[in-house]
């Protein structure tokens, strides 16, 4: 049987390919709970109990209840039991099981505190497993009696164990009193307490857990077994082992259809989200976020270690119950909350370094004096070079500088969770406090948050339930001046430092600013030295925020099966950005110093009211719910920006300066009124239905298009229960999906529908006066973008669940898309705000789980997900275009389609003639002639630009491999992102005209009459089609994680009275291997020469503990 497993683990490893990733992170050592010593024979339990024609489940659950025996047993083994009665005044437990196997078809068996129950065609059987001790042995079966080779068999809090023979049987010295746990992959792992027998047997049940997961669905939570949506999870533990500084990291590459991207490398860097592709033209493609249970939260407020689950709500007849709200898909976070117990004190911190990394090869001194001769040469062979005395004595000297290495240095990351839960029967809570300081790599850079959780339940009687949760986040993010690794790439090699190594200042008109020479020796008013540039003193840009999200609520439960919910929810956000160039900064050459500053406003609240009914009987489960919503949401936004400011006063005292350059302010305000119901029937546990709707109403839209009605429908088939499924041995578990949904987005700014006012100056009379005059037109027709999706997805599950699969095919039409469409100039506007056309995304996910390996002390597991998406416009216009070249949409091509001359390499010097005719020159950049007309050109009708690529991925994949040994775990995570073109940011800020080529550029392989190559044209070529070299393919892998870990015994714990206690040391951002070399910085977002920061790799060390 091993063998047999292990090929066809090797087999599954080989179909998905893409990386066997050495890694494994905590290896979750079993923490036992706290049983009893002893467990007690059902022969010696008195029961009370009286019940009359019930369902056997009714009756376990109340011998459950007054006892302390859990029930095993799967649901289809009683599903088809007849109704059973028993009376008992006093007799044994043992007694009752009794009559109810007489009335039934079942067995009993007592293993330690559990009691097993399976369908018999045998008499009346209650069996008890007689508890021993000293050395034992026995045999490890499934539930049906068969042998479990392979079985762990080990001694609780000890690393003392052995492992069951191909005919499960095993032996094992133990000492009196010890406990055994019995687990095998796919069945619930079992403890009993040897007491002085020399032989148990054990019978371990088929593992459900994973069946009966719950995940949240949007106004409600449902078991995983149960969906007939499209849901992808990543759990808390997933979260805290990538450490992300942003909870949206966690998803990156975690959930199939989710593309998550990182805008810039800056500290506290945002994401974006798109959930199976992009549905809409120009406005927003980010998914509603809803942070327990409050709409509209935002993912880069959240420490992550707060997070207990993250659901994304892929399809639509997941999202529907949202509404307009849930048309990009939807992000559900459960933060973490108090369960009963004794008080729990957890620690989460880590500390490490961020350096610089996958930075550029830029030419130093000496190179770049090769370089820029070659560029003036080539112009004119009789010209004079210039160059500065300070430059031609570093070159000669050997001396050059490198400018990013300059302005940027490893910084410290560190961050601090403290956390306190616990409660009783009635009431639980939850507080936790969160540090992070994540320094930038340029210097005088850096991200602060603080973050503040509280929240309580508290059932008041048996039907009464209140409680509040609330969330409170500051963050302080200083990015400082755009210009200093513009200025650092750009910087020649040849220049000085700091102004005292300058033999003649006075040649360059330099001047000293705090030690450094303003213009380095070189005097180009379009760069100054970088390390003047990011001087605090010189450049600020600082953002404050300040969030809260919280929600109350109280919940009534007149009766079993009812319940109504009424919640009201906050989400305020508050930021001021103020921004301070000083007179020593590239923006001000030397003027007085200019300020500014912004204040942002958000607000959104939410009232919920939800009915909820559950009813079960027989083999019908109804659960139906009801639901009201009110939404108010008010933006402002007020901007000051004023100039020469009398002294450097930073961004605060802006009433010194001597110039107003512009002040503004605005306020919008939209709701949504909304009513939704979800109904939920099973039928035998096998067929599952869902119907939904919402009804919407948005202020944004025109009368009379301000209401829309959004429907899904899903149906699923638990066709692994059927016995014709099960008698094939293959399946261990089969499901198939159906889903139809239609949702709405009234993505559109407020007020599109209206004509707005501008106040205008004019001339009356040869004076000066001023009047008002509309600034745009207004759409009275202005309706809702809607989208239709279909979902088929399949569940498998292989080798009792040691393989789990999931495929989900989806096609998804968007229709009457919002766009700002241009208009002719002589109506007195530019663009009016409409519905344009259709688009389509469709696409395949597949998901996979595996446990490769596991024995007494080792295991392997492996996560996989893998996801396409097509994304194509059908429609522009009413159909009337094809292609509306000014805002790059092709019907037929993807909306981020590149559309430019297609590169067809360098002009060679035996080419000059066919050069010359195209107005080019040997060295200069080649582009295909599409028509072979003898023209490059862009006029219509003898257009030669193409749709050369596309800016979203052809496919993107995840891939985690997690090894535990003993004590020790080690995990690593894979990221892939392919089929993507980017026009390289970093070639165009390098790479530029003959003016550019004053600056430093790449160290790239160019072309001159010596070196006649087709990859890059020559430095001096001032070439209208340089462009195309440009668009490069920016696929990627990237091994973005690995953590090696080591979790102390319990032995250890105990004797340190913790509860649990975790060390490790983790490398984020390894390695990234692309097709292109020394092209890219971050190929993730297309890294050019104006940014906040620089690529980095993370090296830190943590711990974990709690008591």
């Amino acid at each position: 049987m091993k063998k047999c497993l292990l090929k066809h683990v090797i087999y599954m490893t080989k179909l998905f390919t893409l990386a066997f990733t050495l890694q494994c992170l905590s290896m979750s050592l079993l923490l036992a709970w706290n049983g009893n010593a002893q467990v007690k024979s059902i022969e010696e339990v008195p029961v009370h109990l009286s019940l009359t024609e019930v369902k056997v489940e009714e009756a376990f659950k109340e011998l459950e209840r007054i006892t302390e025996f859990n029930f095993v047993y799967a649901s289809r083994e009683v599903r088809d039991s007849p109704l059973v009665s028993v009376t008992s005044e006093g007799e044994s437990l043992y007694e009752l099981l009794l009559s109810i196997s007489s009335q039934s078809d079942l067995r009993f068996k007592q293993v330690d505190g559990n009691i097993h129950v399976k369908k018999s065609d045998e008499e009346a059987v209650v069996s008890l497993v007689v508890l021993a001790a000293s050395t034992v042995s026995g045999r490890v079966t499934d539930e049906n009696g068969e042998p479990l080779p392979g079985a762990t068999v080990t001694v609780l809090g000890t690393t003392s164990g052995t492992v069951s023979d191909l005919d499960g049987n095993y032996s094992l010295t133990v000492e009196e009193g010890a406990t055994l746990v019995f687990s095998y992959i796919g069945y619930v792992a079992q403890r009993i307490t040897v007491g002085n027998q020399t032989t148990i047997d054990i019978s371990l049940a088929p593992d459900t857990s994973a069946l009966e997961e719950v995940v949240v669905v949007g106004y409600g939570e449902v078991k995983k077994s149960d969906l007939t949506g499209a849901v992808g999870s990543v759990n808390s533990e997933d979260i805290i082992r990538q450490n992300p500084v942003q909870a949206a990291k966690a998803l990156q590459g975690q959930v199939a259809g989710v593309n998550v991207n990182k805008i810039n490398s800056r500290p506290g860097a945002d994401y974006t989200i798109d959930i199976r592709g992009l549905q809409s033209i120009g406005f927003s493609n980010e998914p509603l976020v809803v942070i327990d249970g409050v709409m509209g939260g935002r993912l880069n407020t959240l420490n992550p270690s707060d997070i207990a689950s993250m659901d994304v709500l892929k399809d639509a007849s997941s999202s529907a119950i949202y509404g307009a709200r849930g048309a990009n898909g939807v992000i559900i976070i459960t933060t973490k909350k108090g369960v009963q117990g004794k008080t729990k004190v957890t620690y989460e911190g880590y500390a490490g370094v961020k350096t610089p990394a996958f930075l550029p090869d830029l030419m130093n001194a000496q190179e770049f004096y090769t370089a820029y001769n070659d560029v003036v040469l080539a112009e004119n062979p009789n010209a004079q070079v210039i160059w500065t005395t300070a430059q031609l004595e570093n070159v000669q000297n050997g001396r050059s500088v490198n400018w990013v290495d300059q302005v940027t240095d490893p910084s410290l990351q560190t961050s601090h969770v403290i956390a306190l839960s616990g409660g009783n029967e009635n009431t639980t809570h939850y507080f936790s406090a969160g540090y992070l300081n994540e320094k930038g790599n340029v210097l005088h850079t850096g991200f602060e948050r603080f973050n503040l959780k509280g929240s309580a339940d508290s059932k008041l009687n048996e039907v009464v339930k209140v409680g509040f949760n609330t969330y409170y986040t500051y963050s302080i993010l200083n990015t400082g001046s755009f210009e200093t690794l513009r200025n650092a790439y750009r910087a020649r090699p040849t220049g000085t430092i700091y102004y005292d190594d300058l033999t003649n200042p006075t040649e360059t008109n330099d001047k000293n600013v705090d030690g450094y020479a303003f213009w380095m020796g070189i005097k180009d008013t379009q760069v100054n030295n970088p390390l003047t540039e990011v001087a605090a003193k010189n450049f600020q840009d600082e953002t404050r925020v300040s969030s809260f999200l919280g929600n109350a609520y109280v919940e009534l439960t007149p009766f079993e099966g009812l319940s109504f919910r009424s919640s009201m929810s906050a989400s305020v956000f508050n930021s001021r950005r103020g921004e301070f160039r000083g007179s020593d900064s590239k923006s001000r050459l030397n003027r007085l110093p200019s300020a500014g500053n912004d204040f942002t406003f958000n607000g959104s609240y939410t009232w919920d009211n939800i009915l909820n009914y559950k009813l079960k009987t027989g083999m019908h489960d109804f659960n139906f719910t009801a639901v009201q919503s009110a939404l108010q949401e008010r933006f402002e936004t007020s901007r000051i920006r004023v100039e020469n400011l009398a002294y450097n006063s930073s961004f605060y005292a802006l009433n010194t300066a001597a110039q107003i350059n512009g002040v503004a302010s605005d306020l919008v305000e939209r709701s949504i009124l909304s009513y939704m119901g979800r109904f939920n029937y099973i039928f035998n546990e096998k067929y599952l239905f869902t119907l939904t709707g919402r009804y919407d109403g948005s202020s944004v839209l025109a009368e009379g298009n301000q209401w829309a009605f959004f429907p899904s429908a899903a149906i699923a088939y638990r066709i692994g229960d059927e016995a014709f499924i099960q008698n094939m041995n293959l399946f261990s578990d089969l499901k198939i999906r159906l889903s139809y949904g239609r949702v709405g987005n009234d993505v559109v700014a407020p007020y599109s529908t209206q004509a707005y006012l501008n106040r205008t100056a004019y001339d009356f009379d040869g004076n000066p006066a001023f009047g008002y005059a509309p600034r745009n037109i207004g759409n009275s027709e202005l309706r809702w973008e809607n989208s239709e999706e279909f979902n088929l997805g399949i569940n498998m599950g292989f080798l009792e669940n040691r393989i789990n699969a999931e495929v989900e095919l989806y096609s998804k039409e968007t229709n009457d898309l919002i766009q700002n469409v241009a208009i002719p100039t002589s109506l007195g506007f530019g663009a009016v705000t409409s519905n344009v056309g259709k688009l389509l995304n469709r696409g395949i996910e597949v998901t996979v789980n595996s446990v490769n390996v596991q024995t007494q002390h080792f295991r392997w597991n492996t996560t996989i997900n893998f996801s396409s998406n097509h994304n194509e416009i059908l429609e522009l216009y009413g159909g009337t275009v094809q292609a509306d070249i000014a805002n790059r949409l092709f019907v037929g091509h993807s909306l981020r389609s590149n559309y430019y001359y297609e590169f067809d390499g360098i002009w060679q010097l035996d080419e000059a003639e066919e050069a010359l005719a195209y107005g080019q020159v040997p060295g200069s950049v080649k582009v295909v002639d599409q028509n072979n007309d003898g023209l490059i050109s862009s006029s219509e009708g003898i257009d030669d630009r193409v749709i050369l690529g596309n800016q979203l991925p052809k496919w993107m994949a995840g891939f985690n491999n997690m090894f535990t040994y003993k004590e020790w775990d080690l995990s690593v995570f894979v990221y892939t992102r392919q089929g993507v073109q980017f026009r390289n940011s970093l070639l165009q800020g390098t790479m530029g005209d003959l003016t550019s080529n004053r600056y430093n550029r790449l160290n790239l392989n160019y072309w001159t009459e010596n070196n006649p190559t087709n990859d890059y044209y020559g430095v001096w070529q001032n070439n209208p089609f340089r462009e195309a070299i440009q668009y490069k393919d920016a696929s990627f892998w990237r091994i973005s994680n690995v953590t090696l870990g080591y979790t102390f015994p319990a032995t250890v714990l105990n004797s340190i009275k913790f509860s649990n206690l975790r060390l490790y040391g983790q490398a984020n951002n390894l390695f990234v291997f692309t097709r292109e070399k020394n092209t890219w910085m971050d190929p993730e977002f297309n890294s050019g020469t104006y940014q906040d920061d620089v690529p980095h790799s993370i090296f830190q060390f943590g711990v974990s503990a709690s008591f």
